[in-house]
């Protein structure tokens, strides 16, 4: 699958400039997820573009993970908190598949690099049955007050 994935983006940026920000961007990514009694719950997680879609990590046990196999259906906003405000959300499909290693270890990598090497022993040491979230973009809107704030 190419970087740009086969759904309508929205906002100032184009496809390449998205991209970038979602490669470059290193700040957790919300995902909303629908729970059984219908309300939505918002959880943060570390995430990586690659391929056209999102990629996170967490254990199967996760209640992220139990509301997105029932329901796939979900929702994400990817934006940087410091002036000058700008980011991406969306919505999409997510699916939770088995064989998260390699996904968790991206996700250390870009994140962490070789700080906290106790804490990512301590993740990697319960990993065995870690889960990749994908998420395959459905929609896309890029925002970025720069300008307005610039001014």
């Amino acid at each position: 699958m190419s970087e740009t994935p086969a759904c309508p983006l929205s906002g100032p940026w184009n496809w390449a400039r998205t991209a970038e920000f979602l490669t470059t961007a290193v700040v957790p990514m919300r995902l909303a997820a629908n729970t059984p009694s219908g309300f939505p719950v918002v959880t943060p997680l570390w995430f990586c573009w690659k391929g056209g879609v999102l990629w996170a990590a967490s254990r199967p046990d996760a209640k992220i993970v139990q509301h997105l196999r029932r329901d796939g259906r979900c929702a994400f906003d990817i934006s940087i908190e410091t002036p000058p405000y700008r980011g991406v959300r969306g919505r999409g499909q997510a699916t939770a598949e088995p064989d998260g290693l390699e996904t968790l270890k991206g996700l250390l990598a870009r994140y962490l690099g070789t700080a906290s090497p106790q804490f990512q022993s301590w993740l990697l040491a319960r990993s065995a049955d870690e889960c990749a979230i994908c998420i395959v973009p459905e929609r896309l809107t890029a925002w970025d007050f720069g300008g307005r704030m610039e001014a």
